[in-house]
């Protein structure tokens, strides 16, 4: 469910599809959704061991902060990836370094987050994120992945991924 809530939401489409560039990358991949599970693991264990229930009760609401801190925590995790150019054989280390970071600071994490969309919104470049689009590598051709050995010459399928379709920001949310 977060990360559809991540998806969904005009605010933080932008930065799923930052994170989504980042672990295609040549040589920083990750498991995006396998990543996602582990930072909701995280904001749960976070949730559970009551480090956020004042802004909980601040707000009124637990689902909108727990969403809110997984996105943060998703954030954390990309701004360390990407600046210390992780790769995923460091992932165990850096998943627990997230984690022990999200339980002591949970409140510093949602106000990165707060800081973050703000300043994306003012069209401004938030730190931890470059400019310049991210190295992709290219798809295989249709036949490398059906197997070229196959000799089937149907018609060819062209899908679009979630990085080349270009952003819609005005009105809400769609599935694409």
């Amino acid at each position: 469910m977060h990360t559809l809530y991540f998806v969904m939401d005009p605010e933080t489409l932008p930065l799923a599809r930052d994170i989504y560039k980042l672990s295609q990358h040549p040589t920083q991949n990750f498991p995006f959704c396998v990543m996602s599970i582990n930072m909701t693991r995280i904001a749960l264990q976070v949730l559970r061991e009551e480090a956020m229930s004042k802004e909980c009760n601040r707000r009124q609401q637990v689902v909108g902060v727990l969403n809110e801190f997984y996105v943060a925590t998703y954030l954390h995790l990309y701004q360390l990836w990407k600046t210390q150019q992780k790769t995923i054989l460091d992932s165990g280390f850096v998943l627990k370094e997230v984690e022990l970071f999200a339980k002591k600071n949970p409140k510093q994490m949602l106000r990165r987050l707060e800081v973050f969309l703000k300043e994306r919104r003012a069209g401004g470049i938030p730190r931890g994120t470059s400019p310049e689009p991210q190295a992709q590598q290219p798809s295989p051709p249709q036949g490398a992945r059906a197997g070229a050995g196959q000799g089937s010459k149907g018609k060819e399928m062209h899908f679009t991924g979630v990085c080349e379709l270009p952003p819609d920001m005005e009105g809400e949310a769609r599935l694409i």
